[in-house]
Formats: structure tokens, sequence, C-alpha cells
């Protein structure tokens, strides 16, 4: 799962892909604004909750409200993500990316139920993703020194803390000033949960169905068992309790955390596992 190597030159191809996309849907926004772009692909509550509208929760990642809006998303998506990329495989970082974009639009679809945001305005932005983005890169370098607009140093941790915190405050008081902040909160929420225990718990559901599949059974024609063949729960059960014991290492305390041996450990159990 993890994959342990230093960034290449250039971006790589899934960061480079989202890129392309959000940039060319925005310009198609704007040299077509007569195409209702907002209430058909944007996250509108209450198309999702009456009508059913449910790519909505997806497609309103690659909308945005203006240049400024834009510009600032790619950028965070292109400081944080492309490390993140490089360390996962584009496959795992697209999954966590579109998974932690789905989290925050459902917070939003339920804020809006419950009356603590508005079910009629569309929301709009890959924020949502962006955050959960933020979540994994607090968690994998949660002290790797961030400077805010390039003047203040804030260790990455505290970074997604605070922002995460203002973000639900404003959204408890009702101060958020037109910015989606449940689909930031629901976002990195969504990421957490994932990170601490949504990889894990897919990896054991894997060696579940390994297991399975390399277990052969033969029916008599009494339906009853004729024999099968023999296979313990995984070829290499202390292997596996020491990638667990890394993979609960690496939630609890980040990347940096790891020494040389357990990287490369889990670099050999990722290439088994692909």
């Amino acid at each position: 799962m993890y994959q342990y190597q230093s960034i290449g030159r250039g971006l790589p191809r899934a960061v480079k892909a989202l890129l392309i996309a959000n940039v060319a849907i925005f310009a198609a926004t704007v040299m077509l604004p007569v195409v209702r772009w907002n209430v058909i692909f944007g996250l509108v509550p209450i198309l999702v909750l009456k009508k059913f509208w449910i790519w909505q929760l997806f497609t309103h990642m690659f909308l945005h409200g203006g240049f400024s809006h834009i510009f600032w998303n790619m950028l965070m998506l292109w400081m944080f993500s492309t490390e993140l990329e490089t360390n996962w495989g584009s496959r795992d970082f697209l999954k966590y990316y579109f998974i932690c974009g789905l989290g925050g639009g459902v917070l939003v679809v339920i804020t809006a139920m419950i009356g603590l945001s508005s079910s009629v305005i569309p929301t709009v932005g890959a924020s949502g993703a962006i955050f959960g983005v933020l979540v994994a890169y607090g968690l994998m370098w949660p002290n790797r020194m961030i400077f805010i607009m390039g003047i203040l140093p804030m260790k990455a941790w505290h970074m997604v803390l605070i922002f995460g915190g203002f973000d639900l405050l404003k959204g408890l008081s009702g101060n958020a000033g037109g910015i989606a902040v449940f689909a930031h909160v629901g976002g990195g929420i969504t990421g957490y949960i994932y990170l601490k225990y949504g990889w894990k718990i897919m990896a054991h559901i894997e060696n579940f169905i390994n297991v399975f599949k390399a277990r052969k059974f033969t029916v008599t024609e009494g339906g009853k068992s004729a024999g099968s063949q023999r296979g313990s729960d995984s070829p290499h059960p202390d292997i596996d309790r020491e990638v667990d014991r890394i993979l609960d290492k690496i939630a609890r305390d980040g990347m940096d955390s790891l020494s040389d041996s357990e990287k490369r450990l889990l670099d050999r159990a990722s290439k088994k596992r692909e």
C-alpha cells in the first residue's frame, strides 16, 4: 500500500490530471455561462434529497466560483498532494481524494437537512477533497514546518487543527460568510477516519479474500466436503502483524516516526500485494 521514493521531476500523474480537469472545466464554465453549471453539477442539497441527483456529490468537486477560488484550491492541491501521490501511488491517492470529496459533500447535505446550512444554495469547489489531503499530510508529516502566507511558521498538524477548528466554529455559529465550511470539515473528518481505519480494514478484507480463494473445496454427491487444500490464514503471519503495527504507528505518530527498516518492510509488503 505504501511506497517510499523520492519526489521525481514534474508532477505525478493523478495530480496533473486533477489540475488539468479542474482548469479545463473552469474555462468551460466561463466560456459557456448560459449553461446552468452550478444548479446541474454543483451540490444543491434539496436536489440530492428530493430529486436524487446523486452525481452532484462528485461533480461539485470540479466547479469553482471564480478565479481566486480555483487558484487557491489548485495551489493547495499542488503543494500538498504531490508528495502524497509519490508515496502512495496514483490509484490510492485518487481513491483517497474522491472519498474525502464525497465525505465533504455528504456533510453538506446532512447539515442542510438539520438546518445548519442552506439546502438551495449550490456548493462548488474541491475544498472538501483538498482538506482531506491536508489531514493526510498532517498525519504523515506532523512536524513539518509550513510557512503560512510565506511568513508564519507552523507545524503541519497544528495548521490542520487550527484551520479545521475555525471552519467548524464558523459553521456552527452561522458565520461562514459564503464559504462551504462544512465541506472542509466533512472532507477532513472523512480523511482522518479513512487513514486511521479504512486502509487497515481494506487490507484485512483483501487478505481474507485471498485466503478464501486459496482454499479449494470438493463436494461429494451427498453434499459434504470431501477434502480441502490446507492453508493458514496468512502465509506470513509474523510479517502481517508487523505491518499492522507499523500502520498503527503511522496513524498515531506520522510517517516521520518510521525507521528505515520499517519503511523497507512496508515497501516489500506493498509490492507483494500488488
